[in-house]
């Protein structure tokens, strides 16, 4: 097998893995709302439930990323596919509080095992590709297209056969994990990086001027993107829309989000890589207000302006992720933990401010405030000239 054949293989055995464990990621998010209701708590305490699960497990994400860079086998690319496959799937059968805490922060912990290390391997099986921008376009469109399909999934698995039948959802991960170990080459291309200071790589890349600014707007990509996620079914559900409903406009949301990834790097080719990141926060702001205000008005023109915000939201994803890559291009994973992880649990962490305002003020108080927050992000972008 020729080398660009062999990394061309990769490539896809590695989408392939990141389509499934991000379509697990996003298996919950519409039955927020049901699983709030069964357990007797609020939108506050749901939401600072989540935001617990995704600060622990993505936090976690530099430090496997730093031990990924390390290892020459691929034991987080299985596993954790396999941990989020098995205990995502259990927690709506949760009875309690502390279980249904338990199963997602085991799910999500899977999640944090598999990003930083596959995210790497697509650069190192990239050595010999001048097209990096194009496949980490293509990996991370793959992942954001599970994750918009996940939501149907789960809402079509829960009305037709009930909270049971979730449990077979965890065949699909456990398979595809299998099929990856022995699909994905098993040596990656790159050295063993010699550095193993934990703490001095992270503030290697941390005091990177280009790595700061862009673990800053990553982090603010991620609190808009985990807050209409996490909230936009509450307000579809008290603007009477049925289950099934919430799941396609979720799914078209994040399908919409998968193509921009995908593409991006075609944007980027025309107007640069700080144009990509302006345009993608700026328009946030004006779609969400023009879905609010025709969701009373007409539906139909409110659902398309919500799926377009979500093409806007993750347009800059993978534009972020190679720039910070090439930045420090020695610790590609743990740079991947920080762009993926650090800056996403980072983003997690407004949820339980965002989840006390939308308990009192409304939900669509929230996606106003965090639109206007993009908005200034957007604004801050077009005078500090980091990306090249």
């Amino acid at each position: 097998m020729n080398i660009l054949k062999k990394e061309k293989r990769a490539i896809l055995g590695l989408s392939l893995g990141h389509f499934s464990i991000d379509l697990y990621a996003a298996l919950l998010v519409p039955l927020y709302p049901i699983i709030t209701t069964k357990l007797g708590i609020n939108l506050a305490s749901i939401s600072a439930i989540i935001a617990f699960g995704h600060l622990v497990s993505s936090m976690m994400q530099p430090l496997f990323g730093f031990i990924a860079d390390k290892l020459k086998h691929r034991t987080f690319m299985v596993w954790g596919l396999v941990f989020s496959s098995v205990f995502i799937p259990l927690a709506p059968k949760a009875p309690s509080v502390a279980l249904f805490l338990a199963c997602l922060l085991l799910g999500m912990i899977g999640n944090a095992f598999f990003h930083p290390q596959v995210s790497a391997l697509v650069k190192d099986f990239n050595k010999n590709n001048p097209d990096l921008s194009r496949d980490m376009g293509i990996f991370l469109g793959l992942g954001t297209i599970g994750y918009a399909i996940g939501p149907y999934i789960s809402t079509s698995v829960f009305n037709k056969f009930g909270e049971n039948a979730f449990l077979y959802l965890s065949l699909l991960g456990i398979i595809t994990a299998i099929f990856i170990y022995f699909f994905v080459p098993k040596k990656p291309l790159k050295e063993v990086v010699e550095k193993s200071n934990f703490f001095k790589i992270m503030f290697e890349i941390l005091k990177n001027k280009t790595c700061m600014f862009l673990t800053f707007i990553s982090t603010v990509k991620s609190a808009v993107s985990i807050s209409f996620g996490t909230y936009i079914p509450f307000l579809l559900q008290k603007q009477g829309f049925s289950l099934n409903e919430i799941g396609i406009i979720v799914t078209l949301f994040f399908i919409s989000g998968g193509a921009a990834t995908i593409f991006s790097s075609k944007i980027e080719n025309k107007i640069g890589a700080n144009g990509v990141v302006i345009l993608s926060f700026v328009m946030i702001l004006p779609l969400v207000l023009g879905f609010l205000y025709s969701l009373n008005y007409n539906r139909y023109l409110a659902c398309i302006l919500f799926i377009l915000t979500g093409f806007f939201i993750l347009l800059s994803v993978g534009v972020i992720l190679v720039q910070a890559q090439r930045a420090i291009p020695e610790h590609t994973g743990v740079v991947s933990g920080v762009m993926q992880g650090f800056s996403w649990g980072l983003g997690a962490l407004f949820l339980a401010p965002l989840g006390i305002i939308g308990q009192n003020y409304g939900v669509d108080k929230i996606l106003i405030l965090m639109a206007i927050i993009a908005f200034m992000v957007g604004l801050i972008s077009t005078k500090i000239k980091l990306l090249k």
